[in-house]
């Protein structure tokens, strides 16, 4: 008994099935890399920047910033003019974590840096100090040194 033909079904052969081409880019890159943008914490910090005005990228640089200067999450959302939620969602991008990273360290090897300048501008201090106190010292030798050749040439006279 031959089988019977349904609506879906062909006398020709089913087509070999292939994926949909789509163009490919070769350079996954955007066409200018992102760089961050120190004076945008400084804005936020201020109440001069809104969350909305923000690219994915600087939304994270901002919130790492303010989180790595001590500002709590409910500070963040009030300078940003943002919900609570929405910070907590940008701390938990990973982007975020790798910007907090980064300045981290920036603020890590900004504080060894100055302690190394302090350290610098005390020796400083404390070499001229020292030599203040040497040439006090030797002008205070030379003098004795004078007071006993003037005692001995009294000395001289007398005798």
């Amino acid at each position: 008994m031959p089988q019977e033909l349904t609506l879906f079904d062909t006398l020709e052969p089913a087509p070999q099935r292939s994926r949909p081409t789509t163009p490919r880019r070769t350079d996954c890159r955007p066409t200018t890399p992102w760089q961050p943008d120190e004076h945008l914490i400084t804005a936020a910090q201020a109440g001069q920047l809104h969350i909305r005005n923000l690219t994915n990228e600087d939304r994270s640089w901002v919130v790492a910033g303010l989180t790595a200067r001590g500002h709590t999450a409910e500070d963040t959302a009030h300078m940003l003019r943002c919900s609570l939620r929405l910070i907590k969602q940008i701390r938990a991008n990973p982007m975020t974590a790798v910007a907090l990273y980064a300045q981290t360290i920036a603020v890590e090897i900004e504080t060894t840096r100055l302690q190394a300048k302090t350290a610098k501008r005390a020796h400083a201090y404390e070499l001229e100090d020292l030599r203040m106190t040497a040439e006090r010292y030797k002008k205070q030798r030379d003098d004795l040194i004078d007071q006993l050749a003037a005692q001995a040439r009294r000395a001289e006279a007398k005798a």
